[in-house]
């Protein structure tokens, strides 16, 4: 796992890394509302109205995100492809910064919507809602207690995961190093997870007061905190992203760039299908 300071950032080059061409990503990003939309419903049972808002919610996102954030996108990863053999940790540092400001103005773009959306919910809703998130934590526990996998294993696993995402497989020495980097980590997986059950259930208790005159304050900045994570642990990670960067050989760079030069290949056809 890269630990909570990196979601958000991880989140964003997935769903940019998803096409493999331009094509496939233009094909792709033509169902993107749904695969939201989809995602969101499996929460409850919802109304037909009700599903009907999300989908029209989720339409809006991907032609507001089409004109308003592939551009930025495209800036961040072309930033990406340009990182060579003299990367910091201020470059990545600098690109994170990047990821998490374009996931917030996703938040951002649909939290109104959702805060209008909780309005129209019923009590059963809330119980579904409360079993759904109860049922994924207990997958969650379940996954970390049948992983033999220390953290220093399961970090070197998760970047080696990523860069062959990025169509580059990572030789042992580097490997050693992300494992050497990350030795002084604390494990917190298993207090992550208590984490999030708390902040479950306190979810589920604001939306069970969602008739309240300050629901949406309450509900927003609850949302909002969500993005809390340890600082050291960002650092922490970034340092490895760029030192990982910095040894890649040449061949390891070459499809390195090759891979990002795809991305902003289906960013273009995104943007240009859209003109």
């Amino acid at each position: 796992m890269f630990g909570q300071a990196y979601k958000k950032f991880i989140v964003i080059l997935v769903f940019l890394t998803l096409p493999a061409c331009s094509v496939v990503g233009s094909l792709w990003y033509e169902r993107v509302d749904q695969l939201i939309a989809n995602q969101f419903l499996e929460y409850a049972n919802f109304t037909k109205e009700q599903e009907k808002y999300v989908r029209q919610a989720t339409l809006k996102f991907k032609y507001w995100n089409i004109e308003n954030e592939l551009p930025k996108y495209k800036k961040l990863i072309s930033q990406f492809k340009a990182l060579d053999n003299t990367t910091t940790v201020d470059d990545i540092d600098d690109i994170y910064q990047q990821g998490m400001l374009l996931g917030n103005n996703i938040r951002d773009f649909f939290l109104p919507q959702i805060v209008e959306f909780c309005k129209t919910i019923t009590n059963k809703q809330v119980e579904e809602m409360a079993i759904y998130f109860d049922e994924l934590m207990e997958e969650r526990k379940s996954e970390l207690e049948n992983i033999e996998d220390d953290i220093q294993d399961s970090l070197a696993k998760s970047f080696k995961r990523f860069f062959r995402f990025m169509g580059v497989k990572l030789n042992n020495e580097q490997i050693n190093t992300i494992r050497i980097l990350s030795s002084g980590m604390e494990d917190t997986r298993a207090q992550l997870i208590s984490q999030r059950i708390q902040w479950n259930q306190q979810f589920i208790a604001i939306l069970n007061l969602r008739q309240n005159e300050n629901f949406e304050d309450t509900f927003v900045k609850h949302i909002n905190s969500l993005d809390s994570e340890n600082p050291n642990t960002r650092k922490l990670i970034n340092q490895i992203t760029a030192e990982t960067i910095a040894s890649l050989d040449e061949k390891q760079r070459g499809k390195f760039q090759k891979r990002l030069s795809r991305i902003e290949a289906s960013i273009n056809q995104i943007i240009q299908e859209q003109n």
